[in-house]
This record gives structure tokens, C-alpha cells and sequence, in this order.
């Protein structure tokens, strides 16, 4: 092969990007908006994956009563309330940055079966049709346009995305072990290379990003991968 067709070809690779995220964490859709903007600004191909990882396993599971995100965190965590207020304000105004909607006050629950019914999307549609459903509930949460704790709301999203109704409902209720099982391992997987939190992003299965990083530092990330050069100061 020619020196030139080795270059077209380093030019034009396919960077993949594992990201361990959780639905409700506004960093995670910080981060993973940046990354976006990265990626349309480098114009790299990229292979998404998102995987599961839950932020609070204690969190209440949906019903009529469950607290609002701000509640949970006074709540939970003992934080004063214009504490917590102040906080995704800040938030909102980094999305804000990004042309991104941010409502400060939303419903909170127990996101498992959200992860599990990603993990059928997954199955039955794809790595990347996953990582689009995703994309679409956490989007359409924050914007508060749609309550992924409302699961006829969500079994619709994800039939649309490519999974069979009834598969959807069995991960939902937790009869389908398989996605469970594929949730844990996610999670477990995280730990073991050193995740703390969220959004926690691998480039390549060589290079972590802990936590939501700028633009500019995602961007110098992918165009060095997409180039095949040597990562640095990421």
C-alpha cells in the first residue's frame, strides 16, 4: 500500500467512543452535547456507544409521589434547597452556552429499566440506534418536553427506534434477565477501569475522558485519533 493510500486511509478512520452516562445526569448531557459539537466541528467519523451507569441505585422508583430532582437532592444528599437551585442554574447556563435547553426542576426516579430498555434498543437496532434513543429521551428530559418516567411514553420512543413492544415492556419490568444482566456488566465494567461518576468516556479503548470536558479539548482528542497520530493532553 502507498504512502498516500495509508494516508487517505488514517484520514478517514472511524474514531469509536464508549460513554458511560446516566440519563438523568445533567454533566452527562453537558458532556455528551460538547462532544457532538466536537464531533461536527472535526467532521470525524465516529462509533458511538453508550453504556449503562446509574448515579444513585438508592433513587426512588417512579410512582405519582416521587420527588422532583431538586427535592431528591435536598433530601438525599442534605443540601439546601437554593443550594441545589443555584447549582442547575449553573448548569443551565453552560447548556445555554451550547444552544442547549435545560429545565432546572424535572421528575426523578430510578433509572434501571431505562437502561435496561437502551440495552434492547441495542439488540434489536444496534449500537448506534441505541446511542440515538438515548439521546432522544435524555434530550427530551432536560428540555422537559418528555418524562421518561411516564413508560407508555418511553415504550413508544423505543418501539420506534427499532424494538419489538413486548420486549420493551419485559425489560421495563424486569423479566428480561438478558438486559439486566448487560446493565450490571456495564456498570461493573466502569468501576473496574476507575470510573467515580459520570459522563466517563473512552476514545479508541485507549484514552479516558472522566467528566464533561470543553469542546476544544474533545475536539484536539478526535482529530488526533482520526488522524492516527499520538493522544495528548486530553
Amino acid at each position: 500500500m502507498t504512502e498516500a493510500v495509508d494516508q487517505q486511509t488514517a484520514e478517514t478512520r472511524t474514531v469509536r467512543i464508549d460513554v458511560w452516562t446516566d440519563l438523568v445526569c445533567p454533566w452527562c448531557y453537558v458532556g455528551q452535547a460538547r462532544l457532538d459539537e466536537a464531533i461536527a466541528a472535526e467532521g470525524v467519523d465516529v462509533d458511538l456507544r453508550v453504556h449503562s451507569f446509574e448515579l444513585d441505585p438508592s433513587a426512588p422508583h417512579a410512582h405519582a409521589d416521587a420527588p422532583s430532582n431538586l427535592d431528591h437532592l435536598v433530601r438525599a444528599k442534605g443540601m439546601p434547597r437554593d443550594q441545589v437551585e443555584a447549582m442547575e442554574q449553573r448548569i443551565g447556563e453552560m447548556a445555554a452556552e451550547i444552544d442547549r435547553p435545560y429545565v432546572v426542576e424535572r421528575p426523578m426516579a430510578n433509572t434501571r429499566a431505562l437502561h435496561r430498555i437502551v440495552k434492547v434498543v441495542e439488540t434489536h437496532a444496534g449500537t448506534s440506534a441505541a446511542a440515538a434513543f438515548f439521546s432522544t429521551i435524555q434530550g427530551g428530559y432536560f428540555a422537559g418536553t418528555l418524562d421518561p418516567f411516564d413508560q407508555d411514553a418511553i415504550v413508544a420512543q423505543a418501539v420506534a427506534a427499532g424494538a419489538p413492544e413486548d420486549a420493551v415492556r419485559a425489560a421495563a419490568s424486569g423479566e428480561d434477565t438478558a438486559a439486566e444482566a448487560a446493565v450490571a456488566a456495564d456498570i461493573q465494567q466502569a468501576r473496574q477501569m476507575g470510573a467515580q461518576g459520570v459522563p466517563f468516556m473512552v476514545f479508541d479503548e485507549r484514552m479516558a475522558a472522566p467528566g464533561a470536558m470543553d469542546i476544544d479539548t474533545y475536539r484536539r482528542a478526535l482529530r488526533q485519533l482520526a488522524d492516527a497520530t499520538e493522544v495528548s493532553g486530553a
